[in-house]
């Protein structure tokens, strides 16, 4: 077993995703990216996201573009935080201002590095009600190359549980 690639299924309490969501329509009504951290604990083959993190992070807006950059101290009091609480990442989730693609800036930059993890882009600033289907999905294989997810593999792979 390497990483999370035998994770069949990923459970996201409604209430995660909805929480995510409105932070990144926040930060997208400044004009800036936002990013987000599903976390979460593994049950064999399935994985049950157990809380979103909102990480210190700054958007960035230049002339050439869009980014949000999360410190090195930030991170490292993220992953402290994560092991003393026997938490586990398994997604970082990112809008972008138009289309959702996964650029080279986040292959290279990524959060969530362990094989199996998920990294997921909302476009247009996350500025339309959530919806699954207008994210696009990829997942990191064993190669280190972040793979796109058909929209059939997303919702047979992601479940969300539960109401509001």
């Amino acid at each position: 077993m390497i990483g999370f690639l035998d994770i069949e299924a990923l459970v996201v309490p409604q209430s995660v995703i909805q929480e995510g969501h409105h932070f990144l329509r926040i930060a997208g009504r400044t004009g800036r990216e936002g990013l987000v951290l599903w976390i979460g604990r593994r049950d064999g083959v399935k994985f049950v996201v157990t809380e979103l993190v909102i990480p210190e992070q700054q958007g960035i807006r230049t002339n050439d573009g869009v980014c949000v950059i999360i410190e090195g101290a930030a991170l490292a009091r993220l992953n402290a935080d994560l092991y003393k609480r026997q938490l586990q990442l398994i997604a970082q989730i990112h809008s972008h201002p138009q289309a959702a693609y996964h650029s080279s800036t986040d292959d290279e930059y990524a959060i969530a590095t362990k094989v199996g993890c998920l990294s997921l882009v909302v476009p247009d600033f996350a500025s339309r009600p959530f919806s699954l289907a207008e994210y696009v999905t990829f997942r990191l294989n064993t190669a280190g190359q972040w793979i796109e997810l058909s929209t059939i593999e997303v919702s047979r792979f992601i479940h969300i549980a539960g109401g509001g």
